[in-house]
């Protein structure tokens, strides 16, 4: 992902890279609306809510595309036609299994 930042006053599209002052950019860095091009930094990390793995942001928060992801990458088995709350259920529910 590149720098992704849309403004009352500006906008940059996500695949376009964008300058702003240091405080701003930590500001969208930490907020978790963009990273440094170039950075070998890991992105930042949320610690609210339930985690899918440490370090990861709450399922609540990720995109169907990221649970999907996330899933496949963790051998956990979805409903085809689930909704977002479906996916996380089913998510949630095989990681208590797992423990």
């Amino acid at each position: 992902m590149k720098t992704l930042y849309a403004g009352p006053t500006r906008s940059v599209q996500a695949g376009q890279t964008a300058e702003f002052d240091d405080a701003e950019a930590e500001a969208l860095v930490s907020g978790g609306y963009g990273v440094y091009e170039g950075d070998a930094r890991p992105e930042p990390r949320s610690t609210a809510g339930p985690k899918t793995d440490p370090g990861d942001k709450p399922l609540e928060k990720m995109t169907v595309d990221q649970l999907k992801a996330y899933a496949d990458e963790h051998d956990i088995s979805l409903p085809p036609d689930g909704r977002k709350a479906d996916l996380v259920a089913a998510i949630e529910a095989a990681q208590q299994g797992q423990e």
